[in-house]
């Protein structure tokens, strides 16, 4: 997924998981992504998502996996804490606070 893909998918789960997770409109987050060697962050604030080329001076966690790992819990195929667990991939930072990154996912993909 090109980065252009990633921020259309991010955003079509966000806007699908607001009426859901409707705490997300007040959240300040900043996830950092390395996928395949490829920095990126999603940032989630004033009840918006967006998603910004390279390194964030002070993201939430730090979430590192392959592109084919990262399409896979996008699309649904794969569930993240699944992905965590089998070490497909690896978080470091503020784990815990992953689990909304994940509440949006899930609620965007019809879950919650």
């Amino acid at each position: 997924m090109s980065l252009e893909e990633l921020r259309a998918r991010f955003t079509e789960l966000f806007d699908k998981a607001l009426t859901k997770v409707p705490e997300a409109r007040t959240w300040n987050k900043v996830y950092q992504f390395v996928i395949d060697g490829q920095e990126f962050y999603v940032e989630i604030s004033g009840g918006r998502l967006d998603i910004k080329e390279g390194r964030h001076p002070s993201p939430i966690a730090t979430l590192s996996m392959s592109r084919d790992v990262l399409a896979r819990i996008l699309s649904g195929e794969l569930d993240a804490m699944r992905a965590f667990m089998t070490r497909q991939m690896t978080i470091t930072g503020n784990v815990f606070d992953t689990v909304n990154l994940k509440k949006i996912i899930d609620a965007g993909l019809g879950r919650a």
